[in-house]
């Protein structure tokens, strides 16, 4: 609050406080039906445009049942200097962090960052050297569980918080599904439509208070879905940030993109991968300058954010989290269990559409799994869990020295025993699918990058109606004649051209954009260990490894990409930012 100052009119960052009462509310919001929520406050209309203020009436009224009215991303806290008493939360998944140190002897500190929360409490804010290892063997989800900074933690999504001398609590306020919609199982016009309206509502209120749109669109229908509902609501405020390659004629992704953007008419900004000279080193550059290395995995994003807040972009949406959203993680297995014996059929019809099949063989495989007693499928899953540590420390190309000096092991099997599943349900909603950390993770770090960037994160596919009304979708129209997310193809079909709409040969060309971004520095990685003296991640490698998979990245296979373009990335980072690193002696 010291550094904010006074608080802006109609800006949802900053404070508020009752002069009468001295009751202080500080918050990082974006409410999306605030005229609503004016109505049901009794409020002037007005106030719409001023959410603290809002915000600040609603918890004089409802206290902490606020967030049962509250619409939009948030994070806010009440502080009660009267009673001694302080009340946080998080919207229900986590569009905006929160982060506190608690000490019963001193109080509570919150930030938006743990860097805040550390400085201001004294602590050493930099990243411990182990806690930067963690994303090479793709355990970077652990920074969500466990903020890399000791004695600062988060505050989870859908979570609140209340604070008094000596006193802390925590507890959930939300879970996804607890409003059934009331549609028969079989009214397949019913969900299409529901499912249709809600997208069309999540969208429309990212987009009311007139705010200059970007769409991070990658063809794929779950971004091309926003990118044509926000045409219609905004279109003379909409621009699209597409990667593409016209070097390869064949490139589903740039056909898609392109049929896409000349049906609905949004302009584009788009980087080629056929022509990529100068888009790759303006994305080094922005990558070498994010708070957190792994911000920067793919360096394409960092770009478009960076040419969006140039071009005066205020808000960037989307297409996260469909495949959670219409395919949540255990929907084949629910099938399997559930006896429909068109799993199998939809899966041959599935990997016929794809480019790399894969589920026919994940069906065949719960066909047996889903037989056994649950308690014996829990020791299969651990003791493939053990089985994977070795591989994934190998694949990461660090040397046995590293490994053991950082207990590397126990960290991995502690990340793999972090995503164990409750057992799922045969029917009804799912219960986990929105809050694991994977997905809570990428949320946090798609948020911190675009506001490195300045511009706003906004996701229409997290939208609260939405994951609700969602949450209760029948199997069968999950997947269906072998199409993925088949009710959401169906209600958006309307809206797209049909062969974008229903495509299944999905590419993702991220993989190439780093390839290309990272080059000179593998190049220089090589020649630093062939002259002795190593990069900085010298230490950690495994020298052989890591000069075979180089040679095959420099080859043009994408095994070589896939393996080391995360370790070096964090050498290009660390040539820039090895200050912001707690070396351990």
């Amino acid at each position: 609050m010291r550094r904010w100052g006074a608080p802006v009119a109609g800006d949802g960052l900053g404070w508020r406080q009752d002069p009468a009462t001295g009751l202080l509310l500080v918050a990082d919001a974006a409410l999306y039906d605030a005229d609503r929520l004016c109505r049901a406050l009794e409020a002037p209309a007005d106030e719409a445009r001023a959410p603290l203020s809002l915000l600040l009436r609603a918890w004089q009224r409802w206290g902490e049942g606020l967030l049962e009215h509250l619409d939009g991303d948030f994070a806010l806290l009440v502080c009660d200097g009267h009673r001694r008493q302080v009340f946080a939360a998080v919207d229900p998944v986590g569009m905006r962090s929160l982060f506190y140190r608690f000490d019963p002897a001193r109080g509570i500190v919150f930030g938006s960052t743990p860097e805040a929360v550390a400085e201001w409490c004294g602590l050493d804010a930099r990243i411990p050297e182990h806690r930067l290892l963690e994303p090479l063997f793709g355990a970077e989800q652990l920074a969500h569980r466990e903020p890399e900074i000791a004695g600062v933690d988060r505050l989870p999504a859908a979570h609140m918080l209340t604070a008094g001398p000596g006193r802390l609590q925590v507890r959930r306020w939300w879970r996804p599904g607890q409003r059934n919609p009331g549609l028969a199982a079989d009214d397949l016009d019913g969900w299409t439509e529901g499912v249709r309206w809600h997208l069309a509502e999540a969208v429309r209120k990212r987009l009311a208070d007139g705010v200059q749109a970007g769409v991070q669109f990658s063809g794929g229908l779950d971004s091309a879905a926003v990118l044509a509902l926000a045409q219609r609501h905004a279109s003379a405020r909409v621009r699209a940030f597409s990667l593409v390659d016209h070097g390869r004629p064949d490139c589903p992704e740039t056909r898609a993109i392109e049929a896409t953007l000349a049906f609905t008419g949004v302009p584009a900004q788009v980087v080629d991968l056929a022509d990529p000279q100068a888009s790759i080193a303006q994305a080094r550059a922005a990558t070498a300058l994010l708070p957190r290395f792994i911000y920067g995995r793919n360096g394409f994003l960092p770009l478009f954010e960076r040419q969006a807040a140039t071009a005066g972009v205020q808000v960037m949406m989307n297409g996260l989290d469909g495949d959670l959203l219409f395919f949540y993680e255990d929907l084949l297995e629910r099938q399997v269990r559930a006896g429909r014996g068109e799993a199998l059929r939809n899966a041959r019809l599935q990997d016929a559409l794809s480019i790399e099949p894969w589920m026919e063989a994940e069906v065949r495989r719960l066909r047996v799994s889903s037989r056994l007693p649950w308690w014996l499928r829990e020791r299969i899953r651990d003791l493939r869990a053990h089985l994977e540590v070795a591989p994934r420390l190998h694949a990461a190309c660090l040397n046995q020295q590293t490994i053991a000096r950082f207990e590397l092991r126990a960290r991995m099997r502690d990340y793999l025993a972090s995503l164990r599943r409750p057992r799922p349900p045969a029917s009804g909603v799912p219960t986990e699918s929105f809050m694991g950390l994977i997905t809570q993770e990428g949320i946090a770090r798609f948020q911190q990058r675009m506001r490195h960037a300045g511009i706003e994160m906004r996701c229409p596919l997290l939208d609260r109606a939405l994951i609700e009304f969602a949450a209760w979708l029948p199997l069968e129209f999950r997947l269906r004649e072998g199409h993925l997310k088949w009710i959401m193809r169906r209600a958006v079909a309307p809206l797209l051209p049909a062969e974008v709409v229903w495509r299944g040969d999905k590419l993702h060309l991220g993989s190439h954009f780093d390839r290309l971004m990272l080059q000179p520095v593998l190049e220089g990685m090589v020649r630093s260990f062939e002259r002795g003296s190593g990069p900085a991640v010298a230490s950690w490698v495994d020298r052989p490894r890591f000069l075979h998979m180089a040679r095959r990245w420099q080859a043009g296979h994408l095994d070589g990409v896939w393996q080391l373009r995360v370790l070096v990335l964090l050498e290009h980072w660390l040539q820039h930012n090895a200050d912001k690193v707690a070396w351990a002696h």
